[in-house]
């Protein structure tokens, strides 16, 4: 492969006490969106190594973004195996954090990353094999655009705050009409779906109101998120010094916001992508993924489970039945 991708997962172990400790010492019980349920481990993990090692064996390497613990059964000799702990490239005095921005915004100090890497949530899983060639192509992310408004309802998830911050942020780089009169082909393009039907009606908006953020793996350009450091150091140190995700927060989406805004990437469809939310009866993504229908799905945990623990062995069991045979990436038992 002419330019290595890297993956780039994050992961918490949530019963980990010295974590717990640290946690308690500066958690924040009036913010909710920094709950339990942002921690609770399906532990699903190991489905997510053996997908990866089955349906994208061409992965450079696998850097494992940890507090500093990981599951006991990974085998962190694998070679294409890199555990990399938050003090390993996030700068002291932002430690101990328990706001993903902050992990996520600081990326591109991890030491040996490629240029070109692949960010995974631990929630986000590969169902079909996928050449490079649908992360990357031609040295750039393979990526979509499509406007979005965010929305001001009653009881906002913080993720809106968050987004309009970095909207912020593009107004003062990035000209929105210079951007559509560049990219109008890309804006409306078929391969966007229902979302070009969004982008037509927001264009004759002067600034930017959003922009369709998809739930699933997001391919990166280091010397991208370097480069908006470098504009925008000022807004990431504040973002790094909240220790739990606030509102004032800016987030890792402004590299992708960049490189779009840039037009330095190749236009996907989106239409295998799946975002689905955990529920009492999941037969209907069983169905889905034994047919092979998506490539990407996120499984985003939910408050409203009748039984987690009833809940959490049917989906390890459609893992399990997907993804039967050990990895190299699980020790071998003795």
């Amino acid at each position: 492969m002419e330019n290595p991708i890297d993956i780039v997962i994050t992961w918490v172990d949530p019963t980990d006490e010295k974590w717990q400790k640290d946690r308690s010492n500066y958690r924040n019980d009036s913010n909710e969106s920094n709950g339990i349920v942002r921690y609770r481990d399906w532990d699903l993990l190991r489905y997510w190594f053996r997908a990866v090692e089955k349906n994208a064996p061409w992965v450079n390497k696998i850097f494992f973004v940890t507090y500093g613990h990981y599951p006991e059964w990974l085998d962190i000799d694998n070679d294409k195996l890199v555990i990399v702990r938050h003090e390993d490239f996030i700068d002291s005095e932002y430690l101990p954090t328990f706001n993903s921005n902050v992990i996520e915004i600081f990326f591109h100090k991890i030491k040996d990353l490629s240029e070109h890497f692949v960010y995974f949530n631990d929630d986000v899983f590969i169902c079909r094999p996928m050449p490079p060639e649908e992360f990357f192509k031609n040295g750039v992310p393979v990526d979509s655009l499509s406007w979005n408004a965010v929305s001001a309802k009653a009881g906002c998830s913080m993720i809106e705050h968050i987004v309009l911050n970095d909207m912020e942020l593009l107004e003062k780089h990035f000209d929105k009409r210079a951007v559509q009169k560049k990219q109008l082909g890309k804006l409306l393009s078929l391969k966007n779906g229902s979302a070009a039907l969004k982008s037509f009606f927001l264009l004759s908006w002067k600034h930017f109101t959003g922009i369709e953020n998809p739930h699933v793996a997001q391919p990166y350009l280091k010397s991208v998120l370097a480069e908006v450091w470098d504009k925008e150091q000022d807004a990431m140190l504040d973002t790094a010094s909240r220790r739990f995700r606030t509102k004032e927060d800016y987030s890792l989406w402004i590299a992708r916001y960049w490189n779009l805004m840039k037009d330095n990437y190749v236009l996907k469809s989106r239409k295998d992508e799946l975002y689905y939310v955990i529920g009492n009866d999941n037969s209907w993504l069983a169905e889905q993924l034994n047919a092979g229908k998506r490539n990407l799905i996120c499984l985003n945990d939910s408050d409203d489970l009748d039984d987690f623990d009833k809940t959490q062995k049917e989906m390890k069991d459609i893992f399990e039945k997907l993804y039967p045979e050990r990895s190299s990436f699980e020790k071998t038992e003795k």
